[in-house]
């Protein structure tokens, strides 16, 4: 048995509502010939007649009656269908693949995309966590959509947008010798923390990095007393005063008062990074991904 095509049903079922080809044919805005020649083609290949013509229009046959059945069906899961593509065309369905950093997702990131969830709850986001350089790599290499990374990776090729700042502080222990005579937020010099011990972070991450060049152009290579990978392990071996740490200051702010904690900027100009949205230059975004992008961008607009 041959095809037949959406249209065709469509007007079948004009025509049975409206009793006439001729009605179904002004109804449909096509000449009644070009209906009837459909008709006679679709009884042709099915090979049954599915109207009894009349004087006064026409009437379904017993298969014209099941067609028709099964034609509504059909039509009802096309229009289906149809809003179904047309939410993922408009952005307002999809999935969307977010690669970043730890700083990030502790900071703005997990309140936003809270928010973009509730907003757009057919788009389906997918976060994973890594460190930014290879949030770079995964964006670059399309595994993700986005990213959200430090503003010290090599972003070439990459399509980037400002998210927040998020500068290098120094925590201690409450009461520590470093913040000793400090007005409260007075920002440490990076070479009177390594005067303390150093317990390190996420050896080879941004802020490891970072830390470990700063030194090495100082004269004081950076030897840490005790390395860790979580931030909270971090903030647990600072307070109980096993040395001095490093982190953003989206993961010390919140801690200032529940820990037994102190906290500062670094002075130094290359402590004074920024988290970076990251997109693919070379490959246009899919329009969920377009939507959370905008989305991100208008939330974080102008704010620090």
């Amino acid at each position: 048995m041959q095809s037949f095509d959406i249209v065709t049903i469509r007007l079948f079922l004009a025509i049975a509502e409206a009793g006439s080809i001729a009605g179904a044919a002004r109804r449909e805005h096509i000449a009644a010939s070009a209906v009837s020649r459909r008709i006679h083609d679709l009884e042709l290949t099915l090979g049954a007649p599915l109207l009894e013509r009349r004087p006064r229009g026409v009437v379904l046959t017993p298969a014209g009656e099941v067609f028709a059945q099964h034609g509504r069906r059909l039509l009802t899961q096309v229009r289906d269908l149809d809003a179904a593509l047309k939410h993922f065309a408009e952005g307002q369905r999809g999935r969307v693949r977010i690669a970043a950093v730890t700083s990030a997702i502790v900071g703005r990131l997990a309140d936003l995309l809270k928010d973009a969830s509730e907003r757009w709850p057919e788009i389906a986001l997918e976060l994973v966590e890594l460190y930014s350089a290879e949030a770079v790599a995964a964006v670059k290499e399309g595994d993700c959509d986005l990213g959200v990374v430090a503003d010290s990776e090599d972003l070439a090729g990459l399509a980037v947008t400002d998210f927040c700042a998020d500068p290098v502080w120094v925590i201690a222990a409450r009461g520590h010798p470093l913040f000793s005579g400090r007005a409260i937020g007075e920002a440490v010099a990076f070479t009177a923390a390594l005067d303390h011990p150093v317990i390190s972070l996420h050896q080879g991450g941004v802020i490891d990095e970072m830390l470990h060049q700063a030194a090495e152009s100082l004269g004081k290579p950076l030897e840490p007393s005790l390395r860790v990978s979580r931030f909270d392990s971090l903030r647990r071996l600072v307070e109980s005063g096993l040395g001095v740490g490093f982190l953003r200051e989206s993961s010390v702010k919140p801690y200032l008062t529940a820990l037994a904690i102190e906290g500062a900027p670094l002075a130094e100009s290359w402590a004074r990074s920024r988290l970076k949205i990251v997109t693919r230059q070379a490959a246009p975004l899919a329009p969920a991904a377009r939507t959370l992008l905008d989305f991100l961008e208008r939330e974080t607009a102008g704010l620090e």
